[in-house]
């Protein structure tokens, strides 16, 4: 694959960076990660949310799947569109089975410091709550799952 084949090009410049910087890592890393991304759905969301919202869960799909020893497990999956008025983000990984939630439904980092780790949950929680929406963690059998949803702002009516 070529240098021009990781660019990401989704509609939105700081989602575009932002999963092309992580579209590098992975190829590099032997991980395949697939995006189907409908980036003008997030034009609402400043940049720097944009930023650390997808750094923080791309991040860790990213250490979750470098775990795994099968090289056909180590696929991250990124789904971004506009479903009614709301936006949805869905990243799906596998992962080695080995993970507890905190009772705020969040996953406990597995770094051994960890007062200075396991932030990135939490922090992507408070945007997607800071623009009026949701996030939310789940894990079945062997994939993890992390689900947003954040409200459109209303669109002005035209007279």
């Amino acid at each position: 694959m070529g240098v021009y084949d990781s660019v990401v090009k989704s509609g939105n410049d700081a989602l575009d960076t932002i999963l092309t910087e992580k579209s590098f890592y992975c190829e590099k890393h032997g991980i395949t990660l697939s995006c189907i991304a409908d980036g003008a759905a997030l034009d609402f969301v400043e940049p720097t949310d944009l930023y650390s919202f997808f750094g923080n869960a791309l991040d860790n799909a990213i250490e979750a799947v470098e775990r795994l020893d099968d090289p056909e497990r180590r696929s991250i999956g990124l789904v971004v569109r506009r479903c009614g008025d709301m936006a949805s983000i869905h990243v799906e990984n596998y992962f080695d089975g080995q993970v507890s939630f905190t009772g705020e439904g969040l996953p406990r980092t597995r770094k051994a410091d960890g007062t200075n780790h396991g932030f990135g949950t939490r922090s992507m929680r408070m945007i997607a709550e800071g623009l009026g929406g949701s996030l939310n963690c789940n894990a079945s059998g062997d994939v993890f799952s992390l689900d947003a949803l954040l409200p459109l702002p209303a669109q002005p009516i035209e007279s």
